[in-house]
């Protein structure tokens, strides 16, 4: 398994603990996120301050890997299902798709729903 493949990996497994501070590790100030419903974010502090608001709406949630590909070198394609309870006790489920770029063993760019 190649080093991106495990830190893409390493990026869900961080994720479905809501380690924020493990999860800042893999990106850097010049990293970048993008998500069809939340937007562009740039730099590291941005993705984190997205990621902490967004964990903060659930009790729970959990992200599993269906299926995962490098595509090209240092570029990673994961398809996933989120099942996830919101505070007010919503349940939520869906499926989608995300591309993650590797550059020097960091996370350079998220796409969310392409």
């Amino acid at each position: 398994m190649s080093a991106s493949l495990k830190l893409a990996e390493q990026y869900f497994t961080y994720s479905n603990q809501s380690d924020m501070e493990l999860i800042a590790t893999l990106f850097n100030k010049r990293s970048t996120y993008y998500s069809a419903n939340l937007g562009f974010f740039i730099g590291k502090s941005s993705i984190i301050a997205m990621q902490k608001a967004f964990h903060e709406q659930y009790t729970t949630l959990k992200w599993t890997i269906d299926h995962i590909a490098e595509i090209k070198p240092d570029v990673i394609k994961i398809e996933f299902s989120f099942n996830g309870l919101l505070q007010d006790g919503t349940e939520q489920q869906r499926q989608g798709r995300e591309h993650i770029l590797v550059y020097a063993d960091q996370i350079q760019h998220v796409s969310v729903g392409l």
